[in-house]
């Protein structure tokens, strides 16, 4: 009888911040992954062995049940996650395989060491400007030998595969396009009074959703919102997310101050509060520079939110025909999609019926188990 397989999942990628176990906005994307993840290989896999490993602060107590004592936490080190070493004081772990689900890792490890990467996307090389610079630094740096170390590589689309062939940092047979998924919960929701009291929802609004940074691209919505506003469409723009890195309020420009009655912020939204914010949405806008996948835009297509993201990336693949595009760099053609979406009801129907199609075809348990099938296959076993 083959013995079990025993697979650590690194959950650096998870801050500290949960709602009742669920991993919040706080998180953005890769903790979204991370948290689906583990919980789905160990749902539709009883057999092999799942260990959560922490190298710095990932959260290793958010399972529990059957699986509670399946953690590992390691030296509270950042260089670790590359040094760590099996033959060291985890030696009796002796895991087959190490899966590092937050872009780079395992690029010092032994080559006895299988190794699986998710790399989400390769922004910091694309769009240096947009991350801080020891982030560029680390991936010019590492990316190379991280990739070449792993025995397989998992990205969310076809476009970061193409991005990697076309720099020479992966060959075909060693990358494999694994989608994301619109957890349950994200579904169509009637409007609540408790909604209503926490946030006072306008009747009308666009809504985006996530983390606050330069590559989501909040400039170009605004002048979008400014020319709807000149066409009879005052509307109001919900903003969700959390602080990220070099993001400064656009609002704070002179030239936007007509607009500031009109735009809110939103830091720090529970998961449990994102279906009703994309139900009530009039049209839901991702208009970011570059996405590995666009987790957001799948959770608002879920809850029959119609959508206009951009021209952009893996967007049109992930989305499909159930959105409208735009070049992120065009605001007239952004105000016009909108414009489009908010005065054309069959459209609004069609973009929502198809919206929830398109993510209903999408699902964690799926990914979890073209996931395993990857671990199977670097271990000798499909």
């Amino acid at each position: 009888m083959t013995a079990p397989l025993r697979i650590g999942i690194l959950t650096d990628g998870l801050e500290e911040r949960f709602s009742d176990g669920v991993a919040a906005i706080a998180n953005g994307g890769v903790g979204v992954y991370i948290h689906e993840l583990v919980t789905h290989l160990r749902r539709i896999d009883p057999v092999n062995q799942y260990f959560t490993v922490r190298f710095g602060r990932g959260r290793l107590d958010l399972y529990r049940g059957a699986h509670a004592r399946q953690h590992v936490a390691l030296r509270q080190t950042h260089w670790n996650q590359l040094t760590y070493r099996v033959d060291g004081p985890y030696r009796h772990l002796d895991f087959d395989v190490l899966h590092y689900p937050n872009q780079l890792g395992g690029a010092f490890l032994p080559r006895r060491q299988r190794r699986v990467v998710t790399l989400h996307d390769i922004t910091p090389l694309l769009f240096p400007h947009t991350h801080p610079r020891l982030r560029v630094l680390g991936y010019r740096v590492l990316i190379r030998r991280s990739l070449a170390r792993a025995d397989h590589v998992i990205v969310d689309a076809t476009h970061t595969a193409a991005d990697l062939l076309s720099r020479g940092l992966i060959t075909p047979e060693r990358v494999s396009v694994i989608p994301l998924a619109a957890a349950p919960r994200f579904a169509p929701v009637a409007a609540s009074a408790g909604f209503a009291r926490r946030y006072a929802p306008p009747e009308r609004y666009i809504l985006t959703v996530g983390v606050l940074e330069p590559r989501k691209n909040h400039a170009t919505l605004l002048e979008a919102l400014h020319r709807l506003h000149a066409q009879g469409e005052p509307l109001h723009l919900e903003i969700v997310g959390k602080d990220g890195w070099h993001w400064r309020d656009p609002l704070a420009e002179p030239r936007h101050a007509a607009l500031r009655p009109f735009v809110r912020i939103h830091r720090n939204v529970p998961d449990a509060d994102l279906p009703e914010f994309y139900s009530r949405a009039a049209v839901f806008a991702y208009p970011s520079l570059y996405e590995g996948f666009g987790l957001p835009l799948v959770e608002a297509m879920a809850c029959g939110a119609p959508v206009v993201a951009s021209r952009a990336s893996s967007l049109p693949e992930v989305a499909g025909d159930a959105a409208l595009f735009a070049d992120p760099h065009d605001p007239a053609e952004l105000a016009a999609q909108l414009l489009a979406v908010l005065r054309d009801a069959p459209l609004r129907a069609r973009l929502r019926a198809a919206g929830q199609q398109r993510s209903a075809e999408l699902t964690w348990q799926r990914t979890a188990e073209r996931t395993r099938a990857v671990y199977e296959r670097v271990c000798g076993r499909a």
